[in-house]
Formats: C-alpha cells, structure tokens, sequence
C-alpha cells in the first residue's frame, strides 16, 4: 500500500486558498538538513514525473512525493496553525524518533 498521509480540515482549507489543486499540486520531499538530520521542503507543481507517489488525493487536490521522500511520509498529520508567533504548515511524523526543538528538522530510525 502506498504511504498516506492526514490532512486536517484547516490545512485543506488553507492549500485551497494558495490555489493548490488537482493540477497545480502540492510536491512535497525531505532533504538533509536541520538539526535533527532531514527537513519537510514543499511546492506547487503541474509536473507528474516517473516515480512519484500520490500521498493525498479528493476531488479538489492532490499532494505527490518523490520515491524516496515516500518512506518518510506514511502516516504524517499534516495541520495548520494561524497562531500569532508561528503560523504556517505543521508536520506530525509519527515515525520520527527525533526532532529539533523549532521543529523544522526530524530524524527517523533507520
């Protein structure tokens, strides 16, 4: 099965006001950095490739990720908050052993 993830209701609302779509997806990857070893990098695409992994998808849009982002994607919350000090996307990886403490960075076991 391929690697799903949860999408709250607020962050859905708020990838549709940033014209996020079926077309227009969401590109989500991790790559090395951050404190705790690999960070969440996301960005609007209109461009499939060969290897991409469909991780949430309804009738309004669609979120990809790379073959090797994928592993790291399974089962993550993703959320929203519009607090006053930190707004923006939030991610909750369920896999991750360790994270930093701004929470910009994770690190998985291997």
């Amino acid at each position: 099965m391929a690697p799903s993830i949860v999408l709250s209701d607020i962050a859905r609302r708020q990838l549709l006001l940033l014209e996020v779509s079926r077309e227009n997806f969401l590109r989500l990857w991790v790559e090395a950095g951050g404190c705790s070893g690999m960070q969440y990098q996301a960005g609007i695409d209109d461009q499939s490739r060969a290897g991409d992994t469909v991780l949430y998808e309804d009738d309004e849009l669609r979120i990809v990720t790379d073959s090797f982002s994928a592993q790291h994607f399974a089962g993550v919350h993703i959320d929203y908050s519009d607090d006053l000090v930190k707004a923006g996307f939030r991610f909750y990886n369920p896999n991750a052993v360790h994270s930093c403490g701004c929470g910009s960075s994770f690190a998985c076991a291997q």
